[in-house]
């Protein structure tokens, strides 16, 4: 069987051209970056990886990513030591969830953490111990991390097990927002920001059509959602994230950096997924035009 270079040279393509502008901003550190390159190659990892070796091996590098941001979420919080069960609770939902999507179990995975996990948290933290001062802000702390985190991110893995390339279209889409949205400042106004953000993934969807097969109408939809979702979540999480003490510190792993870089995708990536399984009908099979 031949090599599907049709397939591979984009990816490389976009490979090439993440490495030299990370070599770039290597030399002229900035902070915070202006794209979140460790993520963004850990994306990319999880597409090769599902490409080319095994979605099973792939899915659990995602859930990776959902510990690292989760426990560095949680890090900023100021919990206390009688939740340390709804915290064990919150990070167990990581390998359940993923074994969801390992096995295609989307009608329990679209429940576990909104109605199982979100039950057995407060029952958790009520185990902590005797005194219930600042139980519900611990539920809704947990809660919280566990639905952008966890479910919210777990949906990129879904979104893989139907198209890779419509995964690819996704990520690729929001670094590009990020990245637009960050080089234009936040004092620009708000409908030139969306314009650029709109233009940059219309154009990368359409190009796209020949791998992610979207219909027109699908690909259009999909390039003017990005961008809104992409500045709903930038605009939400950074009102949390000044509430967490990020901003006020330098990003660094531990410190708020994940939490940032991974936000723009918080709200996209469910959104998305759900609009494509619904306008598309992919019912419980890979994505086959």
């Amino acid at each position: 069987m031949g090599v599907d270079w049709q397939a591979i040279v984009p990816l490389i393509v976009l490979g090439v051209l993440s490495v030299v502008l990370a070599v770039r901003r290597a030399r002229r550190p900035t902070n915070p970056p202006a794209i979140p390159w460790a993520y963004l190659w850990a994306f990319f990892l999880v597409f090769g990886v599902a490409e080319w070796v095994s979605f099973s091996v792939a899915v659990w590098i995602l859930a990776l990513l959902s510990f690292h941001a989760l426990r560095e979420y949680f890090s900023l919080l100021d919990l206390r030591l009688a939740d340390r069960w709804g915290i064990l609770g919150a990070y167990l939902s990581i390998p359940g969830m993923t074994y969801l999507i390992q096995i295609n179990w989307y009608g329990f995975f679209i429940i576990s953490i909104p109605v199982y996990v979100f039950l057995v948290i407060p029952f958790l933290v009520a185990l902590g111990g005797p005194d219930p001062k600042g139980s519900v802000l611990s539920v809704g702390a947990i809660d919280f991390g566990l639905f952008f985190f966890v479910f919210c991110l777990g949906h990129v893995g879904y979104l893989v097990f139907f198209s890779r390339w419509m995964a690819i279209l996704v990520i690729v889409g929001v670094t590009g927002c990020d990245a637009l949205l960050r080089a234009l400042g936040p004092k620009r106004p708000f409908a030139l920001r969306y314009v650029a953000c709109a233009a940059f993934v219309l154009v990368l969807a359409w190009g796209l059509r020949s791998w992610t097969w979207i219909p027109s109408t699908q690909t259009i939809a999909v390039g003017l959602f990005i961008p809104g979702l992409v500045l709903m979540g930038r605009f939400t999480l950074e009102k949390l994230e000044a509430d967490l003490g990020i901003g006020s510190r330098p990003l660094e792993p531990g410190r708020g950096l994940v939490v940032d870089s991974l936000r723009s995708y918080l709200f996209t990536a469910p959104v998305i997924f759900h609009y494509l399984r619904w306008s598309l009908r992919f019912g419980d099979r890979p994505w086959a035009p």
